[in-house]
């Protein structure tokens, strides 16, 4: 039987790849915590520019991104439209205090999976990773759950 290759937290390698964008440090650090949970790899960055870079680099290895929208430099919006340009099959997660059907019409056309307002029930983001990364793996929660173990 072949070893599974595991991260040094015991996670499978190739589980989902979650990146938190938000220039708040606290909810980076509760976010990535509760993610982690699920058994996906995650990953913090500060702001925008961390992915601007990251895309136009080709290094860019993230299935999954919950994106502060209000953010020094440049803003979730700006980010999501550099995703859908370099990695368009990246899901994302726009999260915002000042989130409204303005913002979620524009976020959804742009291709956000979602928009949550922040303050959030951490067990609806939960339930949205899952719901997400479920259609990406096209409905078989095996792809990505099966890695969890």
């Amino acid at each position: 039987m072949p070893r599974r290759q595991t991260d040094r937290r015991g996670r499978r390698k190739d589980s989902a790849r979650i990146l938190i964008v938000d220039d708040d440090g606290g909810i980076r650090a509760v976010l990535a915590e509760v993610l982690s949970h699920l058994g996906c790899q995650v990953e913090e960055a500060p702001d925008g520019l961390f992915v601007s870079r990251a895309l136009h680099a080709s290094a860019f290895p993230f299935d999954l991104v919950v994106l502060d929208w209000k953010m020094p430099g440049l803003d979730g919006l700006a980010v999501l439209r550099q995703l859908r340009t370099f990695a368009p099959e990246t899901l994302v997660i726009l999260i915002s205090s000042a989130a409204d059907d303005q913002l979620r019409r524009e976020a959804l056309s742009l291709g956000a999976f979602e928009v949550l307002r922040k303050p959030m029930h951490l067990e609806t983001l939960v339930s949205l990773v899952e719901t997400a990364l479920q259609q990406r793996a096209g409905g078989r929660t095996s792809d990505w759950r099966t890695n969890l173990q």
